[in-house]
Formats: C-alpha cells, sequence, structure tokens
C-alpha cells in the first residue's frame, strides 16, 4: 500500500487533503476485497450525464430495485436521486443451507445550474437502469456559435 502522508504537505487546504487521504484509503481498502459484498453489492449507484442540444439525460445504474425503492426529485438547481437498495439471496442445497442479505441507502445529487420547469421532467426505469430527461431552459437551447480566433504576428 502507498503512503499517502506526502500528499498532506503539497496541498494548500489541509481539509482536502485529509478528505483525499480517507477517499483514497477507503478506495484501496474496498479493492482489496474483490469478492466481498460490500464491492458487489455497494449501494453507491453509478451515473452519466450527457448533454445534448435541448436536454440533458441522466442514467443511474439501479439494478434489482423496485418502484417503492426510487424517489427523484429536484429542488432550486438540484436534481436528487434516493433510494434503498435491499439484496437478499438464499440457497438450499445438499448438506447446507444458505441466506445472505444486505441493505442499504443512497443518494446521489447532480447540480443542473438552472432553474428546472418539474412538469416538463421524466423519469423511467428498465433494465436496471433509471433513465431522466431534463429539458433545458429555451435560453440555453441555442445553438453553439463560432467565435473566429484572429492570429497576431
Amino acid at each position: 500500500m502507498k503512503s499517502f502522508f506526502p500528499s498532506i504537505f503539497h496541498r494548500d487546504d489541509p481539509r482536502s487533503a485529509m478528505d483525499n487521504i480517507f477517499n483514497d484509503f477507503s478506495r484501496e481498502w474496498l479493492s482489496s476485497w474483490p469478492n466481498s459484498r460490500l464491492d458487489k453489492h455497494h449501494v453507491i449507484p453509478a451515473i452519466d450525464v450527457k448533454e445534448y442540444g435541448e436536454y440533458f439525460e441522466i442514467k443511474a445504474e439501479l439494478p434489482d430495485m423496485n418502484e417503492k425503492d426510487i424517489e427523484v426529485d429536484i429542488q432550486g438547481t438540484y436534481l436528487s436521486i434516493r433510494g434503498e437498495k435491499k439484496y437478499e439471496q438464499e440457497s438450499d442445497e445438499k448438506g447446507y443451507h444458505l441466506r445472505e442479505r444486505s441493505f442499504g441507502t443512497f443518494h446521489r445529487q447532480i447540480p443542473l445550474g438552472f432553474n428546472v420547469d418539474v412538469e416538463l421532467v421524466t423519469a423511467k426505469y428498465a433494465k436496471g437502469v433509471l433513465s431522466i430527461h431534463v429539458p433545458k431552459p429555451v435560453e440555453m437551447q441555442h445553438d453553439v456559435k463560432k467565435i473566429k480566433v484572429k492570429f497576431e504576428e
């Protein structure tokens, strides 16, 4: 395992340095347990955000979720995805009985940078992926205009 302490001395913000140390440690510790339930069933959903001309598309990987376990809301300029992941496995084989359970909540918050007309936002869940369609305000939907760069000698 690498030493994290030298990174403290190269940062301007000590709090940020300590946060990075704990994040790095957690990441390395979890990755050292490739077959553990912590690694396979953690409840930090991966999120992709793509920008298109008239809207943003936000996708969150949430396998094996139920409708009642997912909540999407908008407060101000932030979109939040909350939920509770429940995992249960039961196996009854010759000679043994196995039952595993894990539970956890998650909350991901995505800054949009603009106020949203909530009535126009749509969300759907299919094949383990939550897809949210957030229309941009009209003033953000204009085509990109190129600016000519003049080179002086």
